[in-house]
C-alpha cells in the first residue's frame, strides 16, 4: 500500500515538482519498514503519539516521492546534511529536494536542476507576532504586516515566516543569517531576492503556492550567485609611514 500523495500545480522558471500529502494518514507497516534505524529513533524521542506518527508519515513519504523519482527502493536511500544541517541524497547528487510540514500537512520539492526550499505553515492566531516581527523582519515587511487588517495580519505574518524560511532552506544556511537584512515581502507577489553571503550574492526566485485554504506555501529557487566582492590589497607603507606608525 502506498501513502496518499497529491502534486501541488506550480510554474516555475525551472522544471521542478511539488507534492502536498497528510501526516494523519494510515501508515501501513510496509512504509514503516522504509524507514532508517536513525529515523524510528527520532520518532521516538517525540513524547506524543501524533507528533510520533506525523514523524514517519512525513519520512516515509519523502523517501517513497524520491524513490520514484530516483528508482531507487525507498528502504535503499541514504541521507547527508549540509555544513548548515540542510538534508540531501548522499546519492544521486543532481536531485535537489526540501521537506516542510505543519500541523497535519507536509510539502516536499523536488528539481533535478536547481537548489530549492519550502515552508509550509499552518494559518493561525500568532500572539508574539509584533516581537517576532521585530527581531526577524526587515523594517518593510514590519510595515507591510501592520498595514493590514487585523483579520489578514496573521496570515500576512505567516507568508513573511514561510517565505524567509523558504529562501533559506533553499541557500542552505537556516537561521545561521541576520533575516531581517532581506526583503521577501508579506504579500502573495512573486518575486526576486538577493541575500548577501559569505559566497556572494544569492539570487533567488520566490513565490507562493496555493495548497488550500488554512495554509501557507512558499517556493524559492536558487537562480544564480555573484562572486563576492574581493577586498581591495592594502598598499604597502613607504618608510615615512613606517616611522609614523
Amino acid at each position: 500500500m502506498r501513502l496518499i500523495v497529491s502534486p501541488l500545480p506550480i510554474t516555475a522558471p525551472v522544471p521542478c515538482e511539488l507534492w502536498r500529502f497528510p501526516l494523519d494518514q494510515y501508515l501501513p507497516a510496509a512504509a514503516i519498514a522504509t524507514l532508517s534505524a536513525d529515523e524510528v529513533a527520532r520518532a521516538r524521542r517525540f513524547v506524543f503519539e501524533a507528533d510520533r506518527h506525523r514523524f514517519m508519515a512525513a519520512r516515509a513519504a519523502l523517501r517513497q516521492l524520491i524513490g520514484q523519482r530516483t528508482g531507487t527502493s525507498p528502504a535503499a536511500l541514504r541521507f547527508a546534511t549540509g555544513r548548515f544541517g540542510k538534508p540531501a541524497l548522499a546519492t544521486h547528487d543532481g536531485l535537489q529536494f526540501n521537506l516542510s510540514h505543519s500541523g497535519a500537512t507536509g510539502v516536499l520539492a523536488m528539481s533535478t536542476r536547481i537548489a530549492l526550499g519550502v515552508d509550509v505553515e499552518v494559518v493561525r492566531p500568532v500572539p508574539d507576532a509584533d516581537s517576532l516581527a521585530a527581531a526577524y523582519f526587515a523594517p518593510a515587511e514590519r510595515a507591510a504586516i501592520a498595514a493590514c487588517s487585523a483579520n489578514t495580519r496573521d496570515t500576512a505574518f505567516l507568508r513573511c515566516w514561510t517565505r524567509k524560511e523558504a529562501c533559506l532552506k533553499a541557500i542552505g544556511i537556516g537561521l545561521n543569517l541576520a533575516t531581517a537584512g532581506f526583503d521577501v515581502g508579506a504579500d502573495a507577489d512573486t518575486r526576486r531576492v538577493e541575500i548577501a553571503t559569505a559566497d556572494g550574492i544569492q539570487r533567488l526566485w520566490l513565490r507562493d503556492v496555493d495548497a488550500g485554504d488554512g495554509l501557507v506555501v512558499s517556493l524559492a529557487l536558487c537562480i544564480d550567485r555573484a562572486p563576492a566582492a574581493q577586498p581591495s590589497p592594502t598598499p604597502m607603507p613607504t618608510p615615512a609611514e613606517e616611522s609614523c606608525a
